[in-house]
């Protein structure tokens, strides 16, 4: 998925490297007032923010997107020194690069420790740092920046070596999701888990573009002719820089659906920046000759636990989950 920019129109695109990719440190950053930097934007919770007056202010950028996918920045952070944590307050920045705020609090019912948590509008702390990649980190005592950098920079500072390959500590930053899921707290009532091969296909019942009802328990009714069901989970602002390739695997999937017709193909269109209009306009542009659904709040999405386009999702006859991922197959 790897992480899907802010759709708004005449935001600055702004790559989000993955956490593997070495981040060289970036330079001194210019003196301001980080205090009133802090007091222009609240948190997704509306509220203000100031900094701690005994404490370092530790600010964290990150990408939930990576959070989801179990390689979050707040793995990195409960790793490092137990007096450094003690000693500081972790302020969390999410740039806004393909997030709303109704996504980042559904992310924080999952992740409440991650708080408090702050939509990094138009990317200004970001820029102001001049950080391009996350996760990143900012130290400020006394009101002054005494120091920005990445995790292994952060590392250093803190007179801390980077764990070995083979350590507990860097096996948890790298496990698979549904791994990193089961090692999870619970939060409340609420624990995150993306549907994985083997688990039962969330039901649902929805309308298509054309005024359809469809529903996973019609499509797999029992039938001599029962076939299985595959999921295209697409976004309408395709293409666009964040959608890499985009169009061309969406060709790739009209000539899969001609090439499967064992399989029963629905379109899941992101409601997310659009209107139904629009997503009509996508359908009809790129000859989506299968059911479509407008999928207006992204319930499917989160049902099925999808934070990526184009993705798809195969479900046997039999109502469990087959396979899921980027690839179009």
């Amino acid at each position: 998925m790897k992480t899907q920019l802010n759709r708004l129109v005449g935001l600055t695109l702004l790559v989000i490297a993955p956490m593997s990719q070495a981040m060289a440190a970036p330079p001194e950053a210019k003196s301001f007032d980080v205090a009133k930097l802090l007091a222009k934007q609240p948190t997704i919770q509306g509220q203000s923010l100031a900094l701690p007056e005994h404490q370092t202010a530790h600010l964290v950028f990150m990408d939930i997107w990576n959070s989801y996918a179990g390689q979050g920045a707040e793995q990195f952070v409960a790793t490092l020194p137990e007096d450094f944590l003690e000693q500081s307050q972790q302020i969390w920045i999410q740039p806004e690069i393909n997030v709303t705020t109704a996504q980042l609090k559904e992310f924080q019912s999952y992740y409440p420790t991650v708080a408090p948590l702050v939509l990094d509008r138009s990317q200004q702390w970001l820029r102001q740092f001049q950080f391009w990649q996350t996760p990143s980190h900012v130290l400020i005592e006394d009101g002054k920046v005494v120091f920005q950098g990445d995790n292994a920079a952060l590392l250093r500072y803190l007179n801390q070596d980077a764990p070995p390959e083979s350590s507990e500590q860097t096996h948890a930053l790298t496990q698979a999701p549904a791994q990193v899921q089961a090692a999870a707290p619970s939060v409340g009532k609420r624990v995150y888990h993306a549907p994985e091969p083997g688990d039962p296909a969330p039901s649902f019942s929805v309308t298509t573009l054309s005024g359809e009802t469809l529903s996973l328990a019609e499509l797999l009714k029992p039938a001599a002719d029962a076939q299985p069901v595959s999921l295209l989970f697409m976004d309408a602002l395709c293409p666009m820089p964040q959608f890499p390739d985009c169009e061309q695997k969406l060709a790739q999937w009209r000539a899969q659906v001609q090439d499967s017709p064992q399989r029963q193909w629905v379109g899941v269109i992101s409601g997310f920046y659009i209107d139904e209009s629009i997503a009509r306009a996508f359908a009809e542009k790129h000859t989506l000759d299968v059911p479509v659904v407008f999928d207006v709040d992204n319930q499917l999405f989160q049902q099925y636990g999808v934070h990526a386009t184009p993705y798809q999702i195969d479900i046997g006859a039999d109502g469990s989950l087959v396979s899921r991922g980027e690839q179009i197959r």
